[in-house]
């Protein structure tokens, strides 16, 4: 069954499928499954009350940003024991959950998968997709965490290996997309300034530089800090790899010696140019771009406010998040500190009214 409430998709979906009689994916040829896969869904709507109530286990392969109403749609129409699963499952899903589900959050399983299974393009909509990749191995997160292994279950079913990363606040600071996508814009652009252009629009990720990958290393160090200290503070189950043995060693088991040659190389991460648009004879960054408007309040901002309540400093987050809020016109960060006027717009804990190590693992 398929929720699919944004605009005129579902009947452009639904017309699509009449019309072929089915979806395609093509999944590119190094991975352990590959060429066309058709499939055809039972129902698509976007009205919850159609899809729903049929399902024990929803998918929302959804950035953070949307978390917050598509829950609140499906909310009425929810059984009791459903398994919720977001995907990447990052930027406190489960705080928004509760938020959103009320007492319903009671009754449900709510688990982040990490990574998201499948890196594809949109061929023909509705009718055909592109699968880059399927991940190989997963990460799961899980409240109540005694759930946890009813949510691996279901996701090895699915996607394939999986095991648990331990409590749900794990997912959120695991070291994905917040840790890549802004330390490497930063590396870009940190000079950068109006009226400035760039002659070309580089390569995301194979063109990555020492620079780049050196930033990711800092932060994901920070996060390890991080964690270190909540243990150290008896949070017990959080727990935060360093961004390349969790990416390039247990995700894709790649013995590339260094994380930019994980990325240089990964058949994962080819043809993504960065979120630059044209202007003029030359290219500039689009601070608007889902790099920024989900990574920076939705992911290194949540990184900062656990930070805060763990009382460890995070000079280089500090430093990346300083320049994005600059150009993005926002104020998350004075002093260093999580107190800016945007703050109630970020995934931080504080925004949920989270300020206690108690509350943080509630």
């Amino acid at each position: 069954n398929m929720f699919v409430p944004y605009k005129d998709e579902a009947e452009r979906l639904q017309k699509a499928v009449d019309d072929q009689g089915y979806i395609v994916a093509e999944f590119a040829s190094h991975n352990d499954i590959s060429g066309e896969v058709r499939g055809r869904p039972e129902k698509i709507s976007k009205y919850a009350s159609d899809v729903v109530p049929d399902c024990n286990v929803l998918i929302l392969p959804l950035p953070s940003f949307a978390y917050q109403d598509v829950l609140s749609e499906i909310k009425p129409h929810i059984q009791k024991g459903t398994y919720i699963g977001a995907t990447p499952g990052q930027g406190g899903f489960d705080w928004f959950a509760k938020e959103a589900l009320g007492d319903v959050v009671d009754d449900v399983v709510l688990f982040s998968i990490l990574p998201m299974p499948f890196n594809c393009r949109i061929v023909d909509f509705g009718k055909r997709v592109y699968v880059q990749e399927f991940k190989r191995r997963y990460k799961v997160g899980a409240h109540p965490f005694e759930c946890c292994q009813g949510a691996v279950a279901i996701t090895q079913k699915l996607f394939g290996y999986a095991e648990s990363c331990g409590h749900s606040l794990s997912c959120s600071l695991y070291p994905i997309n917040a840790v890549i996508h802004p330390a490497r814009l930063y590396a870009l652009c940190k000079d950068w300034q109006e009226g400035d252009l760039f002659k070309e629009n580089p390569l995301f990720y194979e063109d990555m530089n020492d620079e780049s990958t050196d930033l990711m290393d800092a932060v994901s160090v920070e996060l390890r800090d991080i964690a270190r200290a909540l243990e150290d503070k008896g949070v017990t189950g959080v727990n935060v790899p360093h961004i390349k043995d969790f990416l390039a060693g247990y995700v894709y088991q790649d013995t590339s010696p260094t994380l930019k040659t994980f990325f240089t190389s990964s058949h994962a991460y080819k043809g993504f140019r960065c979120p630059f648009v044209p202007l003029g004879d030359g290219w500039v960054p689009d601070f608007t771009n889902r790099y920024f408007t989900e990574d920076i309040p939705l992911g290194l901002c949540l990184y900062k406010g656990v930070a805060e309540i763990a009382e460890v400093e995070t000079p280089v987050m500090d430093k990346i998040l300083t320049w994005a809020q600059n150009h993005m016109q926002k104020e998350y960060l004075i002093s260093g500190r999580l107190k800016g006027r945007d703050v109630g717009e970020t995934a931080s804990p504080q925004r949920f009214g989270i300020i206690t190590i108690e509350q943080l693992t509630d």
